[in-house]
């Protein structure tokens, strides 16, 4: 059951965000924060020629390289949008991504006047991807360390590789954790990845004896890559990732302000709701899908869109409620599969004669042999070993099928 705190900040999300839903400024402002992003770096890119008197074709070379892993981002972040891939709410807010972005062409500038040791692109590598997804994050970073490079004159491949392999290490590390944030033993192991990397693409690559004056750079730098980073991350969870728990906490409650209408109002649609959600957080859950998303979809997707438009989903159940909408032609996602199963199948006992024996097992089967093959599921991320699993996890709850009403 969700805390009094957590219940007052999820309500006062619920009370702002139909605002934003009608006035329609998601959009406009997604669409104005991806074009500052190739138009940022491509300015940068010749500013920074212009500065440094590089000749025309440098001039090209480094609005070539610069622009195309940013506009490799653009697409990267709006096909997470697309597909709620972002994580909590990103895709809503897409001035995070261009904020940091705009900060790191900023520091691509100065890096230029610091040494090869001390440049701190890691940070800007994690946040990025922590902002948006992993992909996302990579291209972002990596325009930013082709910035520096192509405007610090001679950079050698050994130190952009020591940064590319560290940005890489970094995002892999600590930019995919969904429900949970465990900063201490990813943290150390992509500090002390980045520092190896120094030293092995920079500092030995110059073929000389390390003095302890040339170590201090990197150390330097991998500490302020670690504060950075501890800091942000921290600020990320509890202004961002803390919020949507909060709404799936909200959401996925069965006293929730929603659904103890439909109690009310309509009490057979109110335990289906019920009982799908339990079959497909069970399902979800053992097939390692976004349980959460599941669930919430099963509670609300059977309810009028006029209601929906004014309940503030998280990202990944949106994009879960139009398939389940649609039917079954309109399914992607493995998530609303197994959702649109468990409600199909839930409905139907519905509307057996219970005084009647009906045998389950024939039900299941019938359904999965004229419903949920895989030719109707074609165009949908499941698998034929996932059908084969949902069935017979299905088959085992012959008990439980007795208490729906």
């Amino acid at each position: 059951m969700p805390g009094k705190k957590s219940r007052q900040r999820a309500e006062e999300i619920t009370a702002g965000a139909g605002k934003k839903s009608i006035m329609g400024k998601p959009l406009l402002k997604n669409i104005i924060c991806m074009l500052c992003i190739p138009v940022s770096i491509l300015l940068a890119a010749f500013g920074g020629g212009l500065l440094m008197k590089s000749d025309l074709y440098q001039m090209v070379r480094n609005l070539v390289f610069c622009m195309l892993p940013g506009l490799a981002a653009v697409f990267s972040f709006q096909a997470g949008r697309v597909s709620g891939d972002l994580g909590y709410d990103n895709g809503e807010h897409p001035g995070r991504f261009l904020s940091l972005y705009l900060c790191g062409i900023i520091c691509a500038f100065i890096f230029t006047k610091l040494p090869e040791t001390g440049w701190i692109f890691l940070f800007f590598y994690v946040a990025l991807a922590r902002v948006s997804n992993s992909i996302t994050g990579m291209c972002g970073g990596i325009s930013l360390l082709v910035l520096t490079a192509s405007l610090g004159g001679s950079v050698s491949m050994s130190v952009f590789m020591a940064y590319l392999l560290g940005g890489l290490i970094g995002t892999a590390l600590l930019a995919c954790q969904k429900d949970e944030f465990y900063l201490a033993v990813p943290l150390g192991l992509t500090l002390g990845s980045q520092l190896l990397l120094i030293f092995a693409g920079v500092l030995l690559d110059q073929g000389k004896k390390i003095s302890r004056k040339d170590g201090l750079i990197p150390l330097a730098n991998v500490i302020m890559s670690g504060i950075l980073l501890f800091f942000f991350l921290r600020y990320y969870r509890n202004r961002v990732a803390e919020k949507a728990d909060d709404l799936y906490m909200m959401l996925n409650d069965p006293e929730y302000t929603v659904m103890m209408q439909l109690k009310e109002t309509a009490k057979e649609d109110y335990y289906c709701a019920i009982h799908t959600a339990y079959l497909a957080e069970c399902i979800a859950s053992e097939l390692k899908l976004d349980v959460r998303s599941a669930k919430c979809a099963a509670y609300y997707g059977h309810l009028p869109q006029e209601k929906l438009d004014k309940i503030p989903f998280p990202e990944q159940v949106s994009v879960l409620l139009p398939e389940l909408k649609e039917g079954t032609k309109s399914l992607r996602r493995k998530e609303a599969v197994v959702v649109w199963i468990c409600y199909r199948l839930v409905r139907e006992i519905q509307l057996i004669d219970h005084k009647k024996k009906i045998s389950y097992g024939k039900l299941i089967n019938t359904l999965f042999e004229k419903q949920f093959t895989m030719e109707a599921l074609s165009e949908s991320d499941i698998t034929l070993p996932n059908l084969r699993y949902i069935k017979k996890r299905l088959l085992k709850e012959k008990t439980y099928y007795e208490l729906i009403v």
